[in-house]
């Protein structure tokens, strides 16, 4: 073999004395600002053997190596990184000024992939591991080594990976650099040789299956029209279960209770945002109706001193006249009586965008207002916002009381500044985004609601404010990420302060991360350019690549760098990636498989993410409008009627 490079003295130890390895190592031409790279290569030498696990084990040199990013926790010892979180896979450690990755060569497990692959960083061990072995799901999320034997032979190429340094970084989290090398090792060959597949305009068909299936096929079961204090109202239905399509006589077996949402996730007033547009572009006055009475619904939710609730919910029966206002019950345990600010902002900022980009209705900006006057007034001293209010008391939740979502409120008051140029909302806005610079990125501390209240809960290996044991690192879910990223950005525009789009583009490299730069032949649909979730969760094209498909965008369209263009016309591409229909070959094939009463009727239909839970050979049973669908539809509209129709 190759005399192993020096400089990876000071990070890593390799034992090459394993019997039946023989290592290559390979040199590789450096790009960008890396400053040392080395390709190490496993074979196998010797008899055929029967195996069941192949682990190379790489103790760090020095204890003060802190690691800062690895894609998925795992906190028991049994628990690995398994190649079903190989999305943008890198282990990113720092010491000093210096930043050193190591990085699953994907295109060696591209076309060499015989049995999974693997890896992690364990703290109290102070090593890395990299390893071909089978595993298991276990708590929903997570991959546990399974004894099942596979077979090796002489010559064989076991696997294969990267070691990257740069050098010279003030940054305490300089993620950047890393997710920069994905793209160009990695990302860039994909995304741009498959330009011509993935041009914009093309999506619109995607955009007519979704409006024909909610507002035509399905419309009985997803539209809901109705009156709330005498008031004509009307938005599509939370969520819906493939064996509710019409005529199968299950049209009201609801998988949740039968609402209409204002909330994070699920925002009804952005998809109207987006039908709204469409239908102007179309001429489809039956849309823009549509939109007006989503519009109605969101302005009818009551304020109370300024805060509001975020879902209606019909009756047992189903009866909308006997519906009640409630909070998202994606919340901690008895706070059923408080409101999320998150929801409140995110749909304050939705009704800005309407009023900026369709109509300056006086109403939404009325509503607005009285709503960040009291948001104000809950801002603390640090510039954080709580995060649960309790709606007749004014009591503060413990929860997260400090955290990223603040980023949310930063954007908001940014945006509402920039129509009013009230300096009280610019001044806010800054000492918000200030802490989280301060208090929250250093450490990643992404923590939000999703994090601990989604479907992946706090368990014993995992605790709401706790770092993981094993390796140092929070809990962290992209969705504050995105909330921080389009926040700088906002207010860069209105202060032309580098300092914030520096750090934003800083924060953008960490959401990078959760995108796929390829498509992995063991992934059963396709995956290049979309998004996973959190390093607790599994997910691969999840709903929410559809907004980060914007924020690429806008930040591309500030500083012209071609990979920010590329990741977002990829993740909007994805964002389409799970509906049923004709365009989706390899997915309508898993639909049709999983749910074979399904035809051409419910073309739009779609999955809000694939390959989560335990079941990936599965399609999955339900669509929410306002997350999969009628959420991508909205972004789509935003990129093409509202950019100027860039392609």
């Amino acid at each position: 073999m190759k005399k192993i490079p020096q400089w990876l003295d000071q990070w890593i130890q390799i034992d090459f004395s394993q019997v039946n390895i023989h290592w290559q190592a390979h040199d590789v031409k450096t790009l960008g600002s890396v400053s040392q790279i080395t390709s190490l290569e496993a074979q196998w030498q010797g008899e055929t053997q029967i195996l069941e696990r192949i682990q190379a084990t790489m103790p760090l040199a020095n204890p003060r190596i802190d690691c800062i990013w690895k894609p998925h926790l795992a906190p028991f010892e049994s628990m690995v990184i398994g190649d079903l979180f190989f999305q943008s896979p890198a282990i990113v450690l720092t010491q000093d000024a210096k930043v050193f990755a190591l990085i699953p060569d994907i295109d060696f497990i591209e076309s060499k992939r015989q049995v999974p692959h693997y890896m992690d960083y364990v703290k109290p061990n102070n090593h890395l591991i990299y390893g071909l072995g089978h595993y298991e799901k276990t708590q929903h999320v997570y991959h546990t080594l399974k004894a099942e034997p596979f077979e090796v032979k002489d010559g064989q190429s076991l696997f294969k990976f990267y070691l990257v340094e740069w050098n010279n970084f003030e940054s305490v989290r300089p993620l950047e650099v890393v997710s920069e090398f994905m793209w160009d090792y990695f990302g860039k060959e994909r995304m741009k040789s498959e330009d011509s597949e993935v041009q914009l305009q093309g999506l619109e068909t995607y955009v007519q299956h979704t409006y024909n299936w909610a507002f035509n096929h399905w419309k009985e079961v997803v539209w809901q029209e109705f009156e709330i204090e005498k008031q004509a109202v009307g938005a599509a239905v939370f969520i819906v279960r493939t064996k509710q399509k019409p005529g199968l006589g299950y049209e009201n077996d609801w998988r949740e209770a039968k609402s209409i949402w204002n909330q994070a996730w699920f925002s009804s007033l952005r998809s109207a945002y987006g039908y709204r547009l469409w239908g102007e572009a179309w001429d489809d006055k039956e849309l823009i109706q549509k939109a007006e009475l989503a519009k109605r619904f969101a302005l009818s939710a009551p304020q109370k001193n300024g805060l509001f609730p975020s879902v209606f919910v019909a009756d047992a029966e189903g009866d909308w006249s006997q519906g009640v206002w409630q909070h998202s019950n994606r919340r901690p345990a008895k706070h059923e009586n408080y409101g999320h600010l998150l929801d409140m902002s995110w749909t304050a900022l939705w009704m800005l965008k309407w009023y900026q980009d369709i109509e300056a209705d006086e109403a939404l900006l009325t509503y607005v207002t009285s709503y960040v006057k009291r948001l104000l007034a809950l801002q603390q001293n640090e510039g954080n916002f709580p995060a649960w209010v309790e709606m007749d008391t004014g009591e503060l939740s413990p929860y997260l009381l400090d955290s990223p979502e603040t980023s949310m409120h930063a954007w908001l008051l940014a945006e509402l500044y920039g129509i009013t140029q009230d300096l009280r909302y610019l001044e806010a806005s800054r000492k918000a985004i200030d802490f989280v610079i301060q208090s929250v990125i250093p450490n990643g501390r992404w923590e939000d609601f999703e994090t601990y209240w989604s479907c992946s809960r706090e368990w014993e290996g995992k605790q709401y404010g706790q770092k993981d044991a094993r390796s140092g690192l929070y809990n962290q879910c992209n969705f504050s990420i995105y909330w921080t990223a389009e926040a700088l950005l906002s207010i860069y525009h209105k202060t032309n302060d580098a300092r914030y789009q520096k750090i934003g583009q800083s924060v953008l490299g960490e959401l990078s991360f959760y995108q796929a730069v390829w498509d992995p032949p063991y992934v059963n649909v396709p995956v290049l350019g979309g998004f996973g979730v959190m390093n607790t969760d599994d997910e691969w094209n999840d709903a929410r690549q559809s907004l980060f498909a914007l924020t690429y965008l806008r930040y591309y369209q500030v500083t012209s760098k071609e990979e920010y263009y590329y990741r977002a016309l990829w993740a909007m591409k994805a964002s389409f990636n799970m509906m049923y229909c004709p365009e989706n070959p390899e997915v309508k094939a898993l639909y049709d498989k999983t749910f074979p009463f399904l035809d051409e009727k419910d073309y739009g239909f779609e999955m809000e993410n694939a390959h989560h839970g335990e079941n990936i050979e599965q399609a999955g049973e339900f669509t929410i409008f306002d997350w999969g669908n009628g959420s991508a539809s909205a972004s789509l509209a935003e990129w093409l009627l509202k950019n100027g129709g860039s392609s």
